[in-house]
């Protein structure tokens, strides 16, 4: 019955492990996923930083915002802008990543 099982797990850890095998573009490739996903987080933690500074020159409320709409519309705009230009580096990162695993 041991026997079995373990045969049985030996062939499940063989089968999980076959085809796994990262060639060096895959490690390329994983390399630049990681290296636009850190540029990305960079981008889109500057630009809060930058809304939370709009908020507190407004005056910050108990909850976080700035007390008048004008400056939390612009700590907002700056949010999505960093938001889409952080959005832009992860996909041309992942184009390029692709582009990479393909060759």
């Amino acid at each position: 019955m041991m026997r079995k099982f373990f045969t049985l797990l030996s062939l499940s850890a063989v089968l999980a492990f076959v085809g796994c095998d990262e060639n060096f573009n895959d490690k390329v490739a994983d390399d630049v996923r990681d290296a636009s996903q850190g540029t990305a987080e960079n981008i889109r933690e500057g630009h809060d930083a930058a809304a939370d500074m709009v908020r507190t020159a407004d005056g910050k409320t108990w909850d976080g915002s700035a007390e008048t709409k004008v400056g939390e519309a612009k700590a907002d705009a700056l949010e999505n802008v960093g938001e889409a230009k952080a959005d832009a580096v992860e996909a041309a990162g992942e184009r390029k990543a692709d582009a990479i695993e393909d060759r």
